[in-house]
């Protein structure tokens, strides 16, 4: 890895006890803080700074170079954009400087960084690394996912779609109007006006939104993630098809109150998601129409390192970046592919192996339920994802919707598989007894009397 020079001068804090005997040493920060703030960590700092508004920060950051420092931060001004402007913005190069272009369009600003010596902040510096950090050096793992093509349905069902295991297949995407005519101009062209959802609680539309995807340089990059794109440009729909692998879709059964189900995604480099399984428990499939994607996947009862999900499993915190968890956690897999996903897939392995691969432009991934995953964005992308519940991964659905408390949905889900599915509401009957019946049987075996019945009426029975 190249770590190019930081454009204000910030070092890794490793630094500091190197630098020390320098002429001219100057521990900028101790100085540049004050006598209150030199006693916090940088996080906290800039939690500080986050109070206040554009023109405090401008005022702060002639107060000293080391405050200059925690002002100029670009997620600071991103927050002041989104906040003022919502979606109607026009990014030019980072936020600061897009900012005051919409308040002052005619002004001719443009920022110059100031070169601070002797500061040190792995907080500062780790940021900003992310942002800059080549993101196709984890590219070169080898693929431990199943490349695919010309599968019957009945040999996806018994080698993937029944195992709970991946697949990667790819002669499906290629045959859609959509990987010949999907890019950046003609998704513009389709869209028109049409205003999509944003990952940052805004909507742009797709003219502006691509403007700013090439543009941007940041640690986490807004996406466009839309689960209503099909409502609002139902043209899109037009140009692909479910593949026939996916067709069993339970939840159409509930009509236009299904849950969110089909999403499209499109962003710059670094964009991407975070760890996490597909909601509802159900399974997916995501499609790349353009650019590469790396995916790195942990089976159902593996957590990934850095993950903290709650103990009912229906939260998860994710407290870095997706860029920040490759850095700090990511080791590519060493073994062949059949072994690690085997290994990966039955959870055996000392490092509870994970699976991993770059999904390219015509290829699409089975993801099944339960599965964590992470997607990273190795070029700017477009591609379409949509989940489904079958009557393989039913019981899963309907007992994450229960512990979830959707009981209104899950009872009408329910009556709505009687009437128009009752082959598979059967189906789902007979596992509920069967459930019932192992559970009981293994209460027998297992239940010990901690007291003899013979000496006394009180006993625990576990």
């Amino acid at each position: 890895e190249v770590v190019s020079v930081h454009p204000y001068g910030v070092k890794p804090t490793g630094n500091f006890y190197m630098d020390t005997t320098k002429p001219g040493f100057l521990d900028r920060r101790a100085v540049g803080l004050g006598s209150y703030l030199r006693q916090v960590d940088d996080q906290t700092v800039s939690a500080i700074v986050e109070f206040l508004s554009p023109k405090e920060l401008c005022v702060l950051s002639v107060v000293s170079k080391a405050l200059y420092l925690f002002t100029q931060e670009d997620e600071l001004w991103k927050y002041f954009v989104l906040d003022r402007f919502g979606g109607e913005f026009s990014f030019q190069h980072n936020w600061k400087s897009t900012y005051v272009h919409q308040c002052h369009p005619h002004f001719p600003f443009a920022h110059r960084p100031i070169q601070v010596s002797f500061f040190y902040s792995d907080y500062l510096f780790q940021s900003w690394r992310c942002s800059s950090l080549n993101v196709k050096c984890w590219a070169d793992a080898p693929d431990t996912i199943d490349r695919r093509s010309n599968l019957s349905m009945e040999e996806f069902t018994r080698e993937y779609l029944v195992p709970n295991k991946p697949v990667i297949l790819t002669d499906v995407v290629t045959q859609w109007p959509a990987f010949k005519e999907w890019n950046e101009q003609s998704l513009i062209d389709k869209a028109g006006d049409t205003k999509f959802f944003i990952n940052s609680n805004v909507y742009m539309t797709m003219a502006n939104y691509m403007r700013y995807c090439r543009n941007v340089q940041e640690e986490n990059p807004m996406y466009l993630f839309d689960h209503y794109y099909g409502e609002k440009a139902p043209q899109l729909l037009d140009d692909y098809s479910v593949p026939e692998y996916f067709s069993e879709d339970l939840f159409a059964v509930l009509g236009d109150k299904r849950p969110s189900f089909r999403w499209l995604l499109v962003g710059p480099t670094r964009a991407g998601a975070s760890f996490h399984k597909d909601p509802n428990h159900t399974s997916a499939w995501n499609a790349v129409i353009t650019g590469v994607k790396k995916w790195v996947m942990y089976p159902p009862n593996v957590t990934p390192p850095g993950v903290h999900p709650s103990e009912d499993g229906l939260e998860v915190v994710t407290p870095i970046s997706i860029v920040e968890w490759f850095t700090n956690f990511y080791q590519p897999n060493k073994r062949p592919r059949t072994t690690a996903n085997n290994n990966a897939c039955n959870g055996k392995g000392a490092k509870k192996e994970f699976l991993e691969c770059l999904l390219r432009p015509g290829e699409i991934i089975f993801v099944p339920t339960g599965w964590w995953h992470t997607v990273l964005n190795l070029e700017p992308s477009i591609a379409v994802t949509q989940n489904f519940c079958d009557s393989h991964n039913i019981q899963n659905v309907l007992d994450f919707m229960r512990k979830k408390k959707k009981v209104d949905l899950v009872e009408q889900f329910e009556l709505q598989l009687q009437e128009i599915r009752p082959k598979v509401w059967q189906q789902i009957q007979q596992q509920n007894n069967n459930r019932n019946d192992n559970g009981q049987n293994a209460q027998k075996k297992t239940s010990k009397p901690l007291v003899d019945k013979s000496q006394s009426n009180f006993m625990f029975d576990f």
